[in-house]
């Protein structure tokens, strides 16, 4: 016989401008811009001792990690990951998206804003 199923409806997620937005990142040095953000997925490995870790997703520019609208919001996430860690020598930290915003020089002279 025949058998019809609806894929399960979500929300779609509004994109937090970047200019607006807050990210989740931990410094790395040999990062292309010295940080590494997170991506907003995760791997979750169960240990021999029973403990979850998990394995945060990242990101190399803040224009592809996950955004959050509030510096709340981003901090209980920060929170979490820091927590089910393994790495506890370069925490992850909540900054504003803008704190990454560049000026460059474009071929005319003139100044644009770039992010990443």
């Amino acid at each position: 016989m025949f058998s019809f199923r609806m894929p399960r409806w979500q929300p779609t997620r509004r994109r937090v401008p970047l200019s607006l937005a807050h990210v989740i990142a931990r410094s790395v040095p040999g990062a292309p811009c010295g940080w590494v953000f997170f991506d907003g997925s995760e791997t979750r490995i169960d240990t021999q001792d029973g403990e979850a870790v998990i394995i945060p997703g990242g990101a190399f520019f803040p224009r592809e990690a996950h955004r959050f609208a509030s510096e709340g919001e981003a901090q209980a996430e920060a929170s979490r990951l820091n927590d089910a860690s393994l790495c506890l020598d370069r925490p992850w930290r909540v900054r504003a998206a803008s704190a990454f915003t560049v000026e460059r020089v474009t071929a005319a002279g003139k100044l644009m804003a770039s992010l990443g």
